[in-house]
Parts: structure tokens; C-alpha cells; sequence
């Protein structure tokens, strides 16, 4: 499917999508945007504006190359903290950069772009915008409630994808929470991100391991209380007391959690060999490799969960929660699911796992088969493919 062309001045020329993200760095989100850029760039004419300044990581770069190989310009805000003024700095560059290249779409990817976006129109603007909104999380605003309600008010008439129906569920809590307009059915659809490019490919899960060999459980995320990530130290402390095996636990990412989580790292006593480093570039791969046997996901909410998504296309079970967003990941019945949490059921979990891997490969494998055409990046092109062509003919906002 193509868009259609945009008529202006005479000529006929690609839509032009400026797409606001938070950063370059670990993020659902961002990977989502990048991916999409890479989809659709053929069609669509793209600009990135990152708020939070340029790449600080390897995955940062890894993210910065990848749009230079389709071409596409990035512009960057300010590392001046959002809440000490960097909302305003960001949103003064954003509005000058839509200035400068009178966008036909502005696309917004979580709260932070959002509120950037609506510190712009303060500025002031060179006519309506048409917007699309990425939902990427099911609790809106979790620490910014007033700022997002003042923001939701400057997105009215937004076009919505929701990465899950739990993200909008989400949204119109929010929305009815501050007595704000809801976004219209019809205004708004759920969009899996995409992940997968082709049918299954690579060697798939990863040869299972003796008695004698460590068992591999990976956490990769943000260090955030998102992640359920100040959990871990329990739950593997108790699950360490009921497995019969050797671990070699790998603790990936980097955030607010990193210094407790390294002192833990350093003092634990249990008789897993554990580990502690920063994000893993492209996350895929490294498990379609056969690099790791088991995921642990803590999340207290999630508004998809691309770990997951990529764990089990790989055939590498989760350990996960029962929470909105992520349980649409799995089809039909799931054994490894506790409640939000939960640190003893998650380390029960874990430790029957780690027990029985034979037993909790099949539960992935069983999953494995429908990912491939839920999340692939083809889909969720052509979705927003669709959503742009609609914002396109929309009255502006």
C-alpha cells in the first residue's frame, strides 16, 4: 500500500512526517518509531526531533545509524531536565523546526514528545497541525498528571494508535480521570509494533541444557519501577532456595535502580553466578542466537513489552505478569504468568523454570507460531500507512 501524494504549490511530492521522540536510548518506543521510519520510508517523507538530546549509548547509536542509512534528518531538543525548564527549551526547537519544515503530520510518541509538542504551540504555529499519536504504555502520566492534563488538552483531535488495547483503556482513563474529551472510536485503533521483517528465520531456541550446564535467565529493561525491576532482588533470593540447578543470572539496561541494583550484584549471597551490565543492542538477535535460556519480566505495567514479543519469537520462555498491554502478547493459555507484584509467585515461577526448562521451552515454542504475523514490521507499516492517508483528509487540528 502507498499513501497518497501531497499536492503542494503545483507539485506533487512524499508526505512529510515529522516523528518526536523522547530519546536515543533504551526505549519501546523509540524502536517502534525507528522501525516504522525503516518501513515506510520509501512513501513517507521523514524528520526526527529527539527531545532529550542526542546518543549517549551504544543502542543510541545503533538507533542514530539506522536513520542515516534511510536518510533521514535528526534534530535534537535539550538535555536540560523537563521538569527544570527543559519542556520549555524543547518545545521553543520543536516549534522552530516545524517552522522550518512545515510537516503535513506531526507523529508523537509518549508523554514527553506530548508535552514538548503542546509546549510548542505556544509559539505559536504556522497554521493547524494534523497529529497522530502513538499510545505506547496502558498508565498515562504516571508522574506528570497535571502537566499531561494541560497537555491533553492541546491534542485534541489527534489521530491514536495504541501499541495494545490496554493502552487505550489507558487513555480514556486519563481522559475521563480530568474530564477531557475522549478521543472518538473512531479517531482511534490498536497497532501492534512491529517486529519481526519476515517469516521465522534465524536457529530459534537455543539447544537445551544438561544438569551440569548453568541455566541463562536474562532481565533486560530500563531500571525503572515500570520494570518491577527493585523486585529482583527478592525474587531471586527466593527463587535461588527452590532450584536444583546452577544459574548464571544477567542483569541488562541502565536507570533510576542501577546503583542499588549494583550494590545488590555485589553482596548477594546466593549460589547464582550473577551479573550486572548495559543495554544489549539489538535484543533479537542476541536471543535468536541462543544466547540466553530464560527471560525475567517484573513489570508492574506495561503498554506492550517488545522483550517479550522478541523473547518469544526466539523460543526463549518468559517469566512475565499478568498485567494489561503485555498479556496480549501471549495467544491462549500461558503457565508462566503471576500476578503484578507478586515476588513470591514470580520466583515460584521462575524456579520451576529453571527446574524444568524442557517444560517451559514448550510453553514458548507453543507461542512461537503466531508472533511472526501478529508483530511484524510489514503490519504495523501498512496500519499506519492507513492511519496517515486518514489524518491526511481529517479537518486539521
Amino acid at each position: 500500500m502507498h499513501t497518497e501524494p501531497v499536492q503542494s504549490e503545483g507539485v506533487t511530492r512524499k508526505p512529510k512526517v515529522l516523528q518526536v521522540i523522547t530519546h536515543l536510548a533504551l526505549g519501546g518506543a523509540e524502536e517502534v518509531a525507528i522501525s516504522l521510519a525503516e518501513s515506510l520510508h520509501q512513501d513517507v517523507d521523514f524528520t526526527f526531533f529527539v527531545v532529550q538530546g542526542g546518543p549517549r549509548s551504544e543502542i543510541g547509536r545503533d538507533f542514530y545509524l539506522r536513520l542515516q542509512a534511510c536518510n533521514i534528518p535528526v534534530y535534537t531538543g535539550t538535555m536540560v531536565p523537563m521538569k527544570l525548564g527543559g519542556a520549555m527549551v524543547a518545545g521553543l526547537r520543536l516549534n522552530r523546526l516545524i517552522w522550518r519544515v512545515r510537516p503535513d503530520i506531526i507523529h508523537l510518541h509518549t508523554e514527553i514528545p506530548e508535552t514538548t509538542y503542546a509546549c510548542a504551540t505556544l509559539f505559536g504555529l504556522p497554521g493547524p497541525m494534523k497529529l497522530v499519536r502513538t499510545i505506547h504504555n496502558t498508565s498515562l502520566w504516571p508522574a506528570w498528571a497535571r502537566i499531561g492534563a494541560w497537555a491533553e488538552r492541546r491534542l485534541g483531535g489527534a489521530r491514536v494508535g495504541s501499541v495494545s488495547k490496554g493502552g487505550l483503556d489507558g487513555l480514556m482513563r486519563f481522559q475521563d480521570a480530568y474530564r477531557i474529551p475522549r478521543t472518538p472510536e473512531q479517531q482511534s485503533q490498536v497497532i501492534y509494533a512491529g517486529v519481526s521483517r519476515d517469516e521465522p528465520r534465524g536457529p530459534g531456541p537455543a539447544t537445551l541444557n544438561g544438569d551440569g550446564v548453568p541455566v541463562r535467565v536474562l532481565f533486560a529493561g530500563r531500571f525503572e519501577y515500570q520494570k518491577g525491576v527493585d523486585l529482583i532482588p527478592e525474587i531471586v533470593e527466593q527463587a535461588a532456595h527452590l532450584t536444583t540447578r546452577p544459574v548464571e543470572l544477567h542483569i541488562a539496561g541502565s536507570g533510576t535502580f542501577e546503583r542499588g541494583l549494583r550494590d545488590w550484584v555485589a553482596t548477594q549471597r546466593t549460589s547464582w553466578k550473577i551479573t550486572i551490565g548495559p543495554p544489549i543492542p539489538n535484543l533479537a538477535a542476541y536471543l535468536n542466537n541462543g544466547n540466553q535460556d530464560l527471560i525475567l519480566m517484573p513489570s508492574r505495567f506495561e503498554g506492550l513489552s517488545l522483550v517479550a514479543v522478541e523473547s518469544l519469537m526466539a523460543g526463549v520462555p518468559i517469566i512475565a505478569t499478568k498485567i494489561a498491554g503485555l498479556q496480549e502478547v501471549f495467544h491462549g493459555e500461558y503457565a508462566l504468568l503471576a500476578e503484578a507484584g507478586d515476588m513470591k509467585g514470580l520466583a515460584a515461577l521462575l524456579a520451576l523454570a529453571i527446574n524444568d526448562l524442557e517444560g517451559a521451552t514448550a510453553e514458548a515454542l507453543a507461542q512461537r507460531p503466531t508472533m511472526f504475523d501478529r508483530f511484524s514490521q510489514r503490519g504495523m507499516g501498512t496500519n499506519y500507512l492507513q492511519l496517515y492517508q486518514r489524518a491526511l483528509v481529517d479537518a486539521p487540528t
